[in-house]
């Protein structure tokens, strides 16, 4: 390898890697709109399913019936759709760790339980207890005092989030609420003189007509697609198809602390920063390799992490999160410490790194290959901390044989053909100095 495709190769792998590290820990809305839709992007940690030991997490239960009108419709496919759209809406907004349950109560009634799970800040508790607690009763009337109602939530056929651009270049955004067929032509002569909108407490006053069957409402304070899909859900819990009654709203703090969460975040990234700071002096040139290696074995671990449904991470995961990435750390402190030995023995730079590799492949293999199995026995124990400790060290231990037995020898592979004698630039000295 040159020294001139072995820098191009550097540079390219820095790329993905900054690529890498933007999609673990930043969240950002694209740019560009996909038909007049603005979409946010959710990184890696976000989508991370933590455990209710070191997360905050918010239950609902409701009391579900049906409309009276409604005693022909099959009750159970009322049930799971107005499970499944309950899920779909507090999931549009990012919040992805949602499960929705039911039960029978003694009364005979079928509760609803909703457990949202994951809510890092205050403000994520508040927006998903507004948007759930208590489901929004939107209808339609002729008048202020809401007499007559002309259609309820039941009565839309589709709420959707848009934008349009305006006369001066900017982009107005809006939710257009459709009517079903039955409504539609009621709604539109309805439309030729004013319709007041009732959502919860709030009434608006319509005086644009309804044409198609459609409302499309743009409000003052709606800043993007995204304020206008906010609100489009509001609506959608006035469309369930069962009348949701909330029984009970609990908070579920973390098992540790309220502040675990943020506590056991920072401690990670002390760890992480003082073994890039330990590997960097005790190596210097190997020690930044040694890093560059460690953040494609973060990058890739995450997305992993977040990306199989099984996967939570809960107290014994992060724990187990230390441990494998101690694991690699000490895989790649063996093969630099096998070629300083057959350096310091007066053997060329690129050999000793060629016979350390050599001698290090066993270890590496054995190592990762004990804590795979361990982690795979773990997944069969009944106790759910244990399972969380499992998957992570299951799949762990084979991102760590791969940037360690992969990843790193190409990086080494690199750094050799644009450094191949200079021992000292990776604190490497001739007849056992130390530095």
């Amino acid at each position: 390898m040159t020294k001139k495709l072995s820098k191009s190769l550097f540079a390219i792998f820095a790329i993905i890697l900054v690529i890498g590290l933007i999609a673990c820990f930043v969240n950002f809305t694209y740019p560009l709109s996909v038909k007049g839709n603005y979409y946010s992007y959710s990184n890696f940690v976000s989508n991370l399913k933590l455990g209710e030991d070191v997360s905050s997490s918010l239950k609902v239960v409701y009391r579900a019936e049906k409309d009276e009108n409604e005693a022909d419709t099959n009750y159970e496919k009322l049930l799971n759709s107005t499970k499944q759209d309950l899920k779909s809406i507090v999931q549009s907004e990012g919040y992805k760790d949602v499960t929705v349950s039911s039960f029978l109560d003694s009364d005979g009634y079928q509760n609803i339980i909703i457990t949202v799970g994951n809510l890092v800040t205050l403000e994520d508790k508040n927006f998903v207890a507004s948007l759930i607690e208590n489901p929004t009763a939107i209808s339609f009337s002729s008048d202020t005092a809401k007499e007559n109602i002309l259609a309820t939530g039941k009565d839309i056929k589709n709420v959707t989030a848009g934008s349009t651009p305006t006369e001066d270049g900017s982009m107005a955004y809006f939710t257009l609420i459709e009517f079903n067929d039955k409504i539609k032509d009621k709604m539109e002569k309805a439309g030729e003189s004013t319709v007041y909108i009732n959502i919860g407490e709030n009434q608006l006053e319509w005086t644009h007509g309804i044409k198609d069957g459609q409302m499309p409402l743009s409000m003052e304070n709606f800043e993007s697609v995204l304020d206008a899909t906010t609100f489009a859900n509001q609506i959608k819990t006035g469309m369930l198809d069962l009348s949701l009654t909330q029984i009970s709203s609990d908070e579920i703090t973390p098992t540790y602390g309220p502040k675990a969460e943020i506590l056991l975040a920072v401690a990670m990234l002390v760890f992480v920063v003082a073994a890039f700071a330990f590997l960097i002096v005790k190596y210097k040139h190997l020690g930044w390799l040694a890093c560059f290696n460690l953040l494609f074995f973060v990058v890739i671990g995450l997305f992993l992490l977040q990306s199989i449904p099984l996967v939570h991470i809960n107290f014994a995961g992060l724990f187990a999160i230390l441990i494998a990435f101690i694991l690699t750390v000490d895989c790649l402190m063996s093969l630099f410490e096998k070629a300083k030995q057959h350096y310091q023995n007066n053997t060329k730079l690129y050999i000793a790194f060629k016979m350390a590799q050599k001698e290090t492949l066993f270890k590496t293999l054995f190592l990762n290959a004990v804590v795979l199995i361990s982690g795979f026995i773990c997944l069969f124990m009944p106790n759910m901390a244990i399972q969380s400790f499992g998957w992570v060290m299951l799949v762990l231990s084979l991102v760590s044989t791969f940037t360690n037995l992969a990843l790193m020898r190409l990086f080494v592979k690199m750094y050799l053909a644009i450094n191949n004698e200079n021992g000292k630039k990776c604190n490497f000295h001739k007849g056992g100095k130390n530095a």
